[in-house]
């Protein structure tokens, strides 16, 4: 059974789609792919049916398919559909899926055997055997799906109960998605009570519930609606299920709460996830950041410090429990301009250096500086920390992200700037001519390559490869030899 799939797609045709651009329909549907899914069986393609037709209609043909395979035309005519099969044979057509579900059932109703394979479809035992009527809503709403009278009043109960038939995600599912996604305009009371509608389906119709991968994503859409309370519940229930929630469900419930300046529910979330953190990959640094942001965006600036600053000179006393990165706080403080709160955090940071040697605060704020094109508070900040040049785990790591992303390469060239004296620039180099290659600008490349060779600086062979290509996309000549190297080495 694969309730959850089903669930994920009548999720986002339900309650539409939000805006959070961090989450976005992605996140939905590539969670959803991780689960695996049953092949099903794809006789023919739309190129292949349109070749076909292109090749009769050249041939002169007047017949693309034999048109009594329309229902009206066979009615039940078990001999109908017997020659219309033995006809498609003879004319070497591929037959769709529904044609030949069509074909199969005509037959087996007038108990004939069928000569050929019928596509297995998930619904076939649930759905289409079943009489439409008020206790059979599952395939009343699939019905009014193809109708395209997705507005049509289904109660909640036959939502639901249509929910629990979803097997697998096959093309019912789709159908539903298909038809409700573009018009989007539930009643506000549908709307407030969508995600509760699955909790509903859970305890009161008996066999519906909900997987990991379902249950999480029912969590991260409560966050996408702002029903806070219901997904830190929802969280409860999956925990207590002995289930495991994706990183990313938690990620967004923790960040949404931090928003709101809740930190008791943080806490709350904390307490559940901790014997579970490690094994899913949940950092520490989720709930310490979040924790500090909450505290800023109630506007208790002195408790975010004296919060977090302890917690950096006792990783630097325990190695074996550092605390990593502050750059997302930050972001966020940078991101809304609020600069009472950066100039706490960026005081704290200095005090750090000064007087425990602790750097990482103020590496991470100097780069979220460069990050943001707030060139002189990065320059002023290193003259004050002078230390940040030499933090050259943490920079690198700043530049080899950078580079993954077009329109990064000016980052990497303001931080060459502030620090000239920047060691291992062959490497920086070659980032900084992959940041050239996917904004597609040969003459900073080309540049880039000539200052090489006045600086005596060595090009290895993924950075000549990479710019060898990007020379013979552009018509222009390759000034070397071209390295023998596959293009898995440039990724």
């Amino acid at each position: 059974m694969m309730v959850a799939e089903s669930v994920a797609f009548l999720l986002a045709a339900l309650f539409g789609t939000g805006s959070d651009p961090s989450i976005g329909d992605r996140s939905i549907t590539s969670s959803v792919d991780k689960i695996s899914r049953s092949p099903i069986a794809l006789l023919s393609t739309p190129v292949l049916h349109r070749s076909k037709r292109q090749n009769r209609s050249q041939r002169g043909s007047g017949s693309s398919r034999p048109r009594a395979v329309r229902t009206r035309e066979i009615s039940n005519d078990w001999q109908k559909a017997d020659a219309t099969w033995t006809k498609m044979q003879e004319e070497n057509v591929i037959p769709r899926e529904r044609t030949l579900r069509l074909l199969a059932d005509t037959l087996k109703n007038n108990g004939q055997e069928v000569p050929f394979d019928v596509p297995e479809i998930w619904y076939e035992d649930r759905v289409e055997s079943a009489p439409v009527s008020e206790n059979n809503p599952e395939k009343k709403v699939l019905m009014l799906c193809k109708k395209g009278s997705v507005q049509a009043p289904v109660g909640l109960e036959q939502r639901t109960a249509a929910r629990r038939s979803c097997d697998q995600p096959n093309l019912r599912t789709l159908q539903v998605n298909k038809a409700t996604r573009p018009q989007a305009d539930f009643p506000d009371g549908l709307r407030a009570k969508g995600c509760r509608s699955l909790i509903y389906a859970e305890t009161h119709i008996k066999g519906f519930t909900l997987n990991d991968a379902a249950s999480s994503l029912l969590i991260i859409t409560q966050v996408r609606r702002d029903y806070l309370k219901d997904a830190v519940s929802t969280l409860k229930t999956v925990l207590e299920s002995d289930m495991v929630p994706i990183p990313l469900a938690v990620t967004r419930l923790v960040q949404a709460l931090a928003m709101k300046g809740d930190l008791e529910s943080i806490c709350t979330v904390e307490k559940m996830v901790e014997n579970l953190a490690a094994s899913i990959g949940l950092s520490r640094m989720l709930f310490v950041n979040n924790t500090v942001w909450a505290h800023i965006k109630n506007n208790n600036l002195d408790m975010a410090v004296e919060y977090i600053e302890p917690l950096f000179i006792s990783g630097m006393q325990n190695p074996d429990s550092p605390i990593t990165s502050m750059s997302y706080v930050f972001r966020k403080v940078i991101e809304e301009r609020l600069e009472p709160a950066l100039e706490k955090l960026s005081a704290m940071a200095e005090r750090l250096v000064n007087q425990f040697g602790v750097y990482k605060p103020a590496t991470d704020l100097f780069l979220q500086y460069v990050d943001a094109g707030r060139v002189d508070d990065a320059r002023f900040l290193l003259q004050r920390c002078g230390g940040i040049a030499e933090q050259k785990g943490t920079l690198m790591a700043f530049i080899a992200k950078s580079s993954q992303k077009p329109g990064q390469g000016q980052k990497i060239k303001t931080l060459l700037d502030l620090v000239p004296d920047f060691p291992e620039k062959e490497i920086v180099y070659s980032y900084l001519l992959k940041c050239h290659v996917l904004d597609n600008d040969v003459v900073s490349a080309k540049a880039l390559f000539e200052n090489m060779k006045a600086k005596n600086i060595h090009t290895d062979e993924i950075f000549l490869k990479r710019l060898a290509i990007l020379l013979k996309n552009a018509g222009e000549p390759v000034p070397f030899t071209e390295p023998p190297l596959d293009s898995y080495w440039l990724y």
